[in-house]
């Protein structure tokens, strides 16, 4: 048995590979290739026993770098070039050119012939020598002899030198080796070829090249082993039977890594016939192989003669294999394992994993729901899916995303109530739905048109995630187990995002309950100070405490309102009210100056007395703070950037509304979009919250509120919806 070929080679590791099937093919030897760099050429001629170094396409510095590598080394070794560059070679270094033109077949045939021939030339107790070696002239005269030829020639150098080979040996006299080299003589071409030897009965690897001098020089080895298929006989019933209660697929190769024999599940995995394989390199079997770890891991392995285990891809069957390989003298077996479903269903939870962290940082429940979508399609391959999201303002199930395929199949996508019966059944009660086979789609059917089948996901609290497709049985258990698994990680990102809704929702109501306090409590603590100033020069302060209490009672009863508001009690407590009884008490409640209050026309309603009175309050003194009686224009701007002690408040109710008005300077049509808009003042002294207040006040109880010119062309802030005023009463002034 040959060793086999080891070949260094310098530049693309695939183009080495090309190089490597060209020469596995053409010298019915195994050939082992050492992949480098020009920087790594050094290291491994140093280190490792070479046949040849193998140049790819480099420039003239990369090649110089090689060549001076092998010469340092002092590697007695040949090396070809395709690419080429020019180099500086000294003598102790054998370079070939190799110049592949437009055909790399041509190139790889050259090169092949090359290899042949100069490993060929080495020294005869070089245990890699590719062949046994003869050179004849014009003649046919011996002028070389190769000393093994004798031990099937019986002819020694000395014997063979200087005489006709024809006549020494006049039965290869009329054989195909005496044509070829008259073939190769003639034509001056030189030539690779198997043939058989009838004199020796055996098949003969030959090299032929032409000689300057018009002989030809023979490279010659014997490869009958390789052309005889009956040593490969199949094994015994016993073993036969033993190989196929293997549940792997089992395959052994010899140490020229030719399939010896198979069991039915390696046929099977494979897709080969054994018959047909038998005594075939797996490299010609399976070309593809070359270039995975098929081919490294099993060179590796008999040059070792250690185990070895590993995984690979092989893509023509687009197929992966887990692989156990055992090697020996005689050569390699290897048990080979489909686990393309295991390999598949990993990477789906590596990238279901990848996904959990893209969901957790979207920033709304849209963004989810199509990142789901995304997610179902391009991981799980289900073309069909949808995510219906809870809406406790509705009591359905709203669509949020959905594939683009659906939009072929309905022309609008709308929420599910609970005559949808089936999805709300798995929203209810928690419990996945699979139905390999849907019988019909009727108008209160989830189904995003017709469907043969479906799959519904719970997700928590927060909806449905739903796949659909057009096959019958289309989702087996691993699917629902990774949809499952979906789910939990889209419940998870929904539980997030309202997390930090009710957080903004929080953080906005503290915001609300701060400007309320910073500006309701003025009102009282206004009053509440003027009359503890005036108590104190008071004879009888007693009048002045009474006010003191009522405005610290006030105060209390805004604190808890606005700290029950803080907490997230929006609930209104609703009981008849007298317009005029509120207003009075507000008015009570704001320190109004010289300001006059008349009551219009008086009416009753149902609201929540203390959020009215606190509506009344924020009107009443934005009023005293912004009116002005005064004709002069320059006094009226005063007015409304100082405010004035002497404005008129009318309050009052027509049909469905109440109102109050002044006669201060008014708000310019401009301006009265946004003045109800937190924190938008037009005062220098202004806070932007009290008319914030108001609508706050005013929405809470399903009412609207506007503004307009007055009776004196001040403001009027009109209150409408109040479908249970009624009692409207005579004007009353106060």
């Amino acid at each position: 048995m040959l060793e086999p070929l080891v070949l260094a080679y310098v530049g693309d590791e695939k183009r080495g590979l090309d190089i490597v099937r060209a020469l596995d093919q053409r010298l019915h030897r195994p050939v082992h290739l050492l992949t480098t760099t020009p920087a790594g050429t050094a290291d491994l001629v140093e280190s490792s026993f070479l046949d040849a170094v193998v140049c790819g396409m480099l420039d003239s510095d990369d090649l110089q770098q090689v060549v001076d590598a092998v010469a340092d080394g002092n590697a007695d070794i040949p090396v070809f070039d395709l690419s080429g560059a020019i180099a500086a070679v000294p003598d102790t270094v054998e370079l070939h050119q190799i110049y592949p033109g437009e055909s790399r077949a041509e190139a790889a045939d050259e090169l092949v012939g090359r290899v042949l021939s100069a490993t060929s030339r080495q020294d005869e107790t070089h245990p890699r020598t590719l062949g046994q070696y003869l050179a004849l002239d014009t003649s046919g005269v011996v002028t070389d002899w190769d000393p093994r030829l004798e031990s099937w020639t019986d002819l020694s150098p000395a014997e063979a030198t200087g005489n006709r080979l024809w006549d020494l040996l006049p039965d290869w006299r009329e054989t195909e080796l005496r044509n070829l080299c008259q073939e190769v003589r003639e034509a001056e071409n030189p030539t690779t070829t198997d043939l058989y030897h009838s004199p020796a009965d055996a098949w003969l690897d030959v090299r032929a090249v032409p000689l300057d001098g018009g002989g030809v020089e023979l490279f010659v080895r014997d490869i009958t082993d390789y052309k005889q298929t009956d040593q490969f006989e199949g094994p015994s019933e016993r073993f036969e039977d033993t190989l196929e209660r293997i549940t792997d697929a089992f395959f052994a190769l010899d140490n020229e890594d030719r399939f010896v024999l198979l069991n039915s599940r390696a046929e099977d995995v494979l897709d080969v016939e054994g018959e047909e394989v038998t005594g075939v390199r797996f490299w010609d079997a399976f070309p593809a192989a070359i270039s995975t770890s098929f081919y490294s891991k099993f060179t590796e392995a008999m040059q070792s003669q250690e185990p070895t285990s590993f995984e690979e891809h092989y893509r023509p069957r687009d197929r992966w294999f887990e692989v156990n390989a055992y090697p020996s003298e005689e050569g390699l077996s290897v048990f080979l394992r489909d686990v393309t479903e295991q390999v598949q269903l990993q990477q789906k939870l590596e990238s279901l994993h990848d996904l959990t962290r893209e969901l957790i940082v979207a920033e709304s429940d849209t963004e989810i729901a199509e990142g789901t979508v995304e997610a179902t399609e391009e991981i799980l391959d289900f073309q069909l899916a949808v995510v219906w999201r809870y809406n406790d303002a509705t009591d359905t199930l709203d669509p949020l995303a959905w594939s683009e395929a659906i939009d072929d199949r309905v022309g609008e996508m709308a929420p599910l109530g609970q005559d949808s019966e089936f999805i709300w059944e798995v929203y209810e009660s928690g419990e996945s739905r699979e139905l390999g086979f849907v019988p019909a789609t009727t108008s209160t059917s989830h189904h995003p048109g017709k469907v043969t089948s479906e799959l519904l996901v719970p997700v928590g609290e927060y909806g449905v995630i739903a796949a659909y497709s057009d096959e019958r049985n289309a989702f087996d258990e691993t699917d629902i187990e990774l949809f499952r698994l979906l789910a939990s990680t889209v419940e998870s990102a929904f539980a997030r995002t309202l997390r930090e809704r009710q957080l903004a929702q929080r953080n906005e109501r503290l915001n609300d309950f701060a400007s309320v306090v910073s500006h309701d409590l003025r009102n009282p603590l206004n009053i509440a100070s003027a009359h503890a100033e005036l108590a104190r020069d008071a004879d009888d302060p007693t009048p002045h405490i009474e006010k003191i209490d009522s405005s610290l009672a006030r105060m209390e009863d805004l604190i808890e309102d606005l700290l029950a508001r803080a907490r997230g009690d929006q609930d209104l407590d609703r009981e008849p009210i007298v317009l005029a009884e509120i207003a009075r008490s507000a008015w009570e409640g704001v320190d109004t100056a010289q300001a006059t209050l008349d009551i219009e026309d008086d009416a009753r309603f149902d609201a929540d007395p203390d959020r009215l009175r606190q509506l009344f309050e924020n009107l009443i003194r934005n009023a005293v703070e912004h009116g002005s009686t005064s004709p002069d224009s320059q006094a009226r701007q005063d007015a409304v950037e100082h405010g004035r002690e002497d404005v008129t408040i009318r309050i009052g109710a027509t049909d469905e509304r109440f109102y109050v008005a002044d006669d201060g300077p008014g708000i310019p049509p401009e301006q009265r979009e946004d003045i109800f808009e937190q924190g938008v003042t037009h005062s220098e002294d202004g806070t932007g919250y009290g008319l914030a207040i108001v609508t706050d006040i005013v929405d809470g109880h399903g009412w609207s509120i506007g503004v307009e010119e007055s009776w004196a062309d001040g403001a009027r802030f009109s209150i409408e919806g109040v479908r249970s005023l009624s009692d409207v009463a005579e004007v009353r002034t106060n």
